[in-house]
């Protein structure tokens, strides 16, 4: 086959088996020295190994010769991994401490991920199912050690809270995913073999999305003593993988979830695709191997191969593998052979695919291991680009690469496609013969469609003030607007991300500035009801670029010029472009009526839906069509742009009506055209309408037409309270004005105000795509309950506490159980004061008999469990309201005595006045 026949095929085979491939549309880690993908990535193609080494120690006949051997004790450790958002998933200070840090931390993920893919789990369109799994650890030994500090918990609750089993389906409960929620445990393979297993599922309609991914992470890190010279671990702390002084790996924690979707799907909703999953197989080594432990060539070449088929595609297109690469001088050679025999059934040529280990930057993450690979090779996709294999210096003897299809990769290198497009493998083995392999290739390219709107609505929002602000933060240091399109910034920020209480809106016009311009408010717990205006003014010229922008608008408005002979409809639009003034009574109360009209379509196809409607002069035979009560037609006959009488009998309006008079008539009845003649006519007192207007607290007034009138009238009696809103859609515009702008802000306000909004109808006309953008900022605190060993081994070390504490702790308190006791230091002060009684409870949280005013409660030994009891204690005897942030933030016995004292201070004065 020739090249050019061969590209052609490549393309035209993926168009055709769309329904048959995955898209990689979101996707979240966190690993030794990186706490986000990010970071991941420039740690990757810098070359940084990230695994943290200690001192070596000589081990005395641990050589393989019987010599002495220095170890060097070495583990991938995840940073601040007992840091935890207990209030964002809505668990108090006790639950979080009774959960494992590992399944907190793929929690946290999960909601990454998500946000990352632009999906919003109560808003997709099927099912969502979850697919992971998790290592043990020692965490529920913890926990059972110290049964005595927590009353009332449970084997169950242990069990729950830690078991492996339960990973996914805490994950399914707390984010409301109704799909499948899989357990996956095929130990080091278990979190590709996750992603095959959530594929497998999407292809047969389980679920419309699937998270799927892997955890292992051990807080603290889990003690690995040297295993001899035939165990797994590197004696010198380095992973080579591949190389001749490959000895072993380093085990290493971290995390790794994907956001899964049928790639027809993702196509058609225009999401993020990262990279394309063309193909995957499972196998196992069944009985043909030396033992339990050892691999085979024969298994793992079958798991490649049957992927490659799957997939559909030449192995010579598959130039980067991304292998297991544990640097283990048996696995590693085996691993190659079984590469080679797999790629050898399509291809005899030599040196053409890049070969690397994830193992040798971050070390072996056990169940997270394939989703390091997954996530790296990506990564390495997006950016077309190959990071180095670290530590590879000679080829290990027993690799023939000369021979294979194989290369290691030595330096980042900039990645050529065989053919039109970039394909990748990805392998992860276990110990017991589980093999997994992945085909991947590169996102398709899709054509830039710009918007025709020259203002956005971005929106934001959060479950605190402060996680708000930090949200922000986040998105004005991305500066996503100058690498997207506005509209598809706009579009993931407004479809992508679960409405949480604390909003903000900023529109944008194209200018930075005018993106960092933000309306803050929390929304009511209910939905607000709206009363839609009509002034029954002349707008202004600016507004006619709705007619172009906005299909609702130019349908509507033409829908009513159709109904009138074409000399009025020409003076209308005349009007409308600002080329003429109405002088004219038809032309005036035509053009009027048809613009109001319009305006209301256009709220009403971005869900703003009226509760009731109030007009004055031709804006109350606005207010009668769209309350349904006239037609269009019959309308138009009322202010006799059309020739006749209204015809047909009353028709019942649909929602309320709002007299001048102050009369209100509630939806389903009749009025006649005579009430709504009259009604036009209508000069009744402005106090009595505006009565009428804010007869109902909570309600909305919005000004569905130019001007000011007659919100600002309403917002001028002494019946008008703060919690009504009056907002206009078309303030008084300068010269060049954006109409859209002016209503998005309107539209940002009623969003605030907690009112649903449709943006599909907000992007009515266009296909929007879904951006990659700066994710939630979760408001950590640390949840650890650490076994009696580690507290011994510990002792005298400070805890790293990140800088940064948020400004809220989580409420609940566990339990008192007997404090420890300690004996009293007759040096301390015991005046009755708050810094003698802090001092007091240190000593017997701690049990230590002499603490000093500025020692810190970590560097002493405190933790968060302890910590919660101690809290607990000081608002037991003093009237305040200290929280979890205050001990971090003053977590010395002066600094939390002062704290003490401040607020003692502020309630006397509050009293006092």
């Amino acid at each position: 086959m020739s090249d050019a026949d061969r590209r052609e095929a490549e393309r035209t085979g993926s168009a055709d088996r769309e329904d048959d491939f995955l898209a990689v549309v979101g996707m979240a880690g966190r690993f030794p020295g990186a706490g986000d993908l990010e970071e991941f990535w420039a740690n990757l193609a810098a070359g940084v190994d990230s695994v943290t080494r200690g001192a070596p120690r000589l081990l005395p006949g641990g050589a393989a010769d019987g010599g002495d051997l220095a170890f060097t004790p070495s583990r991938g450790t995840l940073d601040g991994a007992e840091w935890f958002d207990a209030d964002y998933f809505g668990y108090s200070a006790k639950e979080a401490l009774l959960i494992d840090p590992q399944h907190r931390v793929f929690l946290e993920c999960a909601v990454t991920a998500l946000e990352d893919a632009g999906l919003d789990p109560d808003r997709v369109a099927g099912a969502v199912g979850v697919y992971g799994g998790a290592t043990e650890t020692g965490y529920a030994q913890a926990l059972r050690a110290h049964a005595g500090r927590l009353p009332g918990v449970s084997e169950d609750d242990v069990l729950l809270g830690t078991a492996p089993d339960f990973l996914v389906a805490r994950t399914a409960e707390r984010l409301g995913l109704r799909g499948p929620a899989v357990a996956v445990q095929a130990a080091c393979a278990t979190a590709l073999v996750a992603v095959h297993t959530a594929g497998r599922a999407l292809l047969a309609g389980d679920c419309d999305v699937a998270l799927a991914g892997g955890v292992a992470v051990h807080v603290p890190p889990k003690h690995l003593p040297w295993n001899g010279p035939d165990g797994t671990l590197a004696p010198d702390g380095v992973c080579r993988a591949f190389d001749t002084r490959a000895a072993g790996t380093v085990a290493s924690n971290g995390v790794g979830v994907v956001v899964l979707k049928r790639l027809g799907d993702a196509l058609a909703a225009g999401d993020p695709i990262r990279a394309v999953l063309r193909g995957s197989a499972v196998t196992n080594d069944g009985a043909d191997r030396v033992g339990f432990t050892a691999p085979t060539v024969s298994g793992q070449a079958a798991a490649v191969r049957e992927a490659q088929l799957a997939a559909g595609v030449d192995a010579r297109s598959v130039t980067c593998v991304e292998a297991h690469g544990t640097a283990t001088p048996l696995g590693d050679p085996i691993e190659v052979a079984a590469l080679t025999r797999a790629f050898r059934e399509e291809t005899d040529e030599s040196g053409f695919c890049s070969l690397g280990s994830v193992k040798t930057n971050i070390g072996h993450a056990d169940a997270a291991a394939g989703a390091a690979g997954l996530l790296k090779t990506v990564l390495a996709l997006g950016h077309r680009q190959i990071p180095p294999s670290l530590h590879f210096e000679e080829p290990n003897p027993q690799i023939d690469f000369a021979s294979s299809p194989f290369r290691v990769a030595t330096a980042l290198e900039d990645w050529k496609p065989y053919g039109e497009t970039l394909r990748a493998g990805v392998s992860s083995f276990a110990v017991g013969g589980v093999n997994a392999h992945l085909v991947l290739e590169e996102a398709p390219r899709r054509a830039a469609a710009p918007s025709e709107r020259r203002a956005q609505l971005l929106v934001h929002s959060a479950r605190t003030a402060s996680a708000l602000q930090a949200r922000l933060d986040r998105f004005a240091q991305a500066a996503p607007l100058e690498s997207a399109d506005p509209a598809d910034v706009a579009w993931t920020l407004q479809t992508g991300r679960r409405a949480h209480a604390h909003r903000a809106f900023g529109v944008t016009t194209g200018s930075a500035d005018s993106a960092r311009d933000v309306e803050q408010a929390v929304a009511p717990t209910r939905v607000r009801p709206t009363v839609f205006l009509f002034p029954g003014r002349v707008g202004p010229a600016e507004a006619w670029r709705l007619h172009a922008t906005e299909p609702a608008f130019r349908t509507a408005f033409d829908t009513v010029l159709g109904l009138v002979d074409d000399r009025l409809a020409a003076s209308v639009r005349s009007v409308a472009r600002g080329l003429d003034w109405p002088e004219r009574a038809e032309v005036r109360d035509t053009y009027v009526f048809a613009f109001e009209y319009a305006l209301a379509a256009l709220w009403q196809r971005w869900g703003i839906a009226p509760g009731a409607v109030f007009g004055t002069g031709t804006g109350a035979v606005v207010a009668a069509a769209v309350a349904g009560s006239l037609t269009p037609a019959d309308a138009l006959r009322l202010i006799g742009a059309v020739p006749g009488a209204p015809q047909g009998p009353p028709r019942s309006h649909q929602v309320d009506v709002l007299f001048a008079d102050g009369t209100r008539h509630v939806a389903g009845g009749t009025l006649d055209t005579a009430r709504w003649a009259a009604e036009r006519v209508a000069a009744a007192p402005a106090d009595t309408a505006s009565a009428a207007l804010l007869a109902d607290t909570g309600t909305i007034l919005l000004q569905v037409g130019a001007g000011a009138f007659p919100a600002a009238l309403a917002g001028q009696f002494p019946s008008h309270t703060a919690d009504r809103l009056l907002l206009l859609s078309l303030p008084e515009l300068a010269d060049g004005g954006d109409a859209l702008a002016a209503m998005y802000r309107t539209l940002g306000r009623l969003w605030l105000a907690g009112s649903p909004v449709d943006w599909a109808g907000v992007h009515d006309g266009e296909s929007r795509v879904r951006v990659p953008l700066p994710t939630y900022p979760f408001e950590r605190l640390p949840y650890l309950v650490r076994h009696p060993d580690q507290e011994t081994e510990a002792a005298g070390a400070a805890p790293a506490v990140p800088s940064a504490v948020p400004p809220t702790a989580p409420e609940e308190e566990i339990p008192e159980a007997a404090p420890v006791a300690a004996e009293p230091d007759a040096s301390r002060p015991d005046d009755g004061t708050p810094l003698s009684f802090v001092l007091g409870l240190f000593g017997e949280a701690l049990g230590l008999p002499d603490i000093e005013p500025d020692e810190s409660f970590f560097e002493l030994g405190g933790d968060s469990l302890v910590g919660i009891k101690l809290l607990a204690r000081i608002r037991e005897v003093y009237p305040v309201e200290i929280k979890m942030s205050s001990l971090f933030t003053a977590a010395t016995a002066a600094d939390l005595a002062a704290v003490v004292e401040e607020q003692l201070a502020a309630s006397a004065e509050g009293e006092a006045s």
